[in-house]
């Protein structure tokens, strides 16, 4: 089989509707795994909200891999080490902490298994605990907190038309440090520089010996394009954003149409 490892963002790909991975993806990807080939989840999520989905699909048996925080963090499951890291600076993270206060915003970061908001109740934060299963803390000292910790990424939480004018501002201040883009109308989430998920690929395939030639990937948003420009054959969801759609080598079924395993059983 030419395709030797296939790459896939979670929500809105992987994931339906339901919030589950179909019974027909399940099985498709389960033989693709038992003949030999290697599954990477790649998401913008924390690594702790992937583990559930590692389990189900059995990445630890069949040697596959996590790309959490949309490839800031890369962990080979089979022996849990992370082969790939890297993180805001504290300087700037602290900065960022300063201009959420400014704008009166929440904003929260990720620390293990809890969800670290500067203000603890907030209706965003909450949709973001459950999704990752992230118990949510708030700090006495939040800036002393970050201070001490790797920040693998910030999110600024808040309504979408506050944060377009937020993400106008941010742009030219963190443009050197950090990338800065939503990732659901209530997400303003803030990067270390230069992290994509088509560049972490990179790093994974060179660390295992294959070349872009042998990877599929799937995915449906703006944070799904360099991993979909980059690939041997990159696929757009049916449900994907029009430039996703526009930039793929193939448009698939929806995310509730069992996309993933029609591509699998097309060219695998």
């Amino acid at each position: 089989m030419s395709y030797k490892i296939i790459a896939m963002d979670l929500d809105g790909t992987l994931i339906s509707s339901n919030k589950c991975i179909t019974p027909k993806t399940k099985e498709a990807l389960m033989r693709f795994q038992k003949e030999g080939g290697k599954v990477v989840l790649a998401s913008g999520r924390p690594t702790y909200g992937m583990k559930t989905l590692e389990e189900e699909l059995e990445l630890k048996r069949y040697g596959g891999y996590l790309m959490s925080f949309n490839g800031g963090q890369l962990y080979e499951c089979a022996t849990g080490n992370l082969l790939h890291s890297k993180t805001i600076p504290t300087s700037v993270a602290l900065k960022i902490v300063a201009l959420a206060r400014i704008f009166y915003v929440n904003l929260v970061t990720y620390r293990d298994h809890e969800l670290l908001c500067m203000e603890k109740y907030d209706m965003y934060a909450e949709i973001e605990s459950k999704l990752n299963g992230l118990t949510i803390v708030q700090p006495d000292n939040f800036e002393q907190t970050i201070a001490t910790i790797d920040i693998p990424k910030f999110m600024m939480l808040e309504d979408e038309h506050l944060l377009v004018r937020i993400q106008n501002y941010l742009h030219p201040v963190l443009d050197q440090y950090c990338e800065t883009f939503t990732s659901a109308p209530y997400f303003l989430e803030i990067t270390p520089k230069g992290i994509t998920k088509g560049d972490t690929l990179d790093v994974l395939l060179n660390h295992i010996g294959l070349d872009r030639s042998n990877l599929i990937t799937f995915g449906d948003g703006m944070n799904d394009m360099s991993m979909i420009k980059s690939a041997g054959l990159g696929v757009a969801m049916g449900n994907a954003r029009s430039e996703i759609k526009a930039v793929a080598d193939y448009v698939t079924l929806s995310n509730d149409e069992d996309g993933i395993a029609h591509v699998i059983e097309k060219f695998v």
